[in-house]
């Protein structure tokens, strides 16, 4: 299910710069898999997913991360929103990749974006990507943090 992004930045990219950093600075979980309580196992489920959105054979995982669905929820659009209500999910993992990306080969991205990093968003419980974006810089706090 592939959404038209013409004249909007993506979802993922907005949420990037501000709230996402914030979130992963404050500590959205454990950083040794071995103490948590279960949800990074959550995150981790969504990396096939993650790279399945992903058509760059070259781009390696770099990072996943896990968000409270309160802090993306607001900044989703309507559909998005719905699809995240109604998987009853509280908690959103952002995917981090590094590869070459042409324009088109990430899904959900915007198609026109072209760059070296790319960031899916996708439902810890029913493993559904919501958004996309793809970056020529990746925020330090998407490359410091791996759930």
């Amino acid at each position: 299910m592939r959404r038209d992004h013409a004249g909007r930045q993506s979802v993922a990219l907005r949420l990037i710069p501000l709230p996402l950093a914030a979130a992963l600075v404050a500590g959205c979980g454990s950083a040794n898999p071995g103490l948590s309580n279960g949800s990074v196992s959550a995150c981790y489920r969504a990396i096939p997913t993650g790279k399945q959105a992903i058509h760059a054979p070259s781009a390696t995982l770099i990072g996943v991360h896990r968000l409270s669905a309160d802090v993306v929820r607001a900044r989703l659009p309507q559909a998005e929103q719905q699809q995240l209500v109604g998987d009853n999910d509280t908690t959103v993992c952002a995917v981090a990749f590094k590869g070459h990306f042409a324009a088109g080969q990430v899904e959900f991205a915007p198609p026109s974006e072209a760059g070296t990093y790319a960031v899916v968003l996708v439902t810890s419980r029913k493993l559904r990507v919501l958004d996309a974006a793809v970056l020529d810089h990746l925020p330090r706090a998407l490359g410091r943090r791996t759930l």
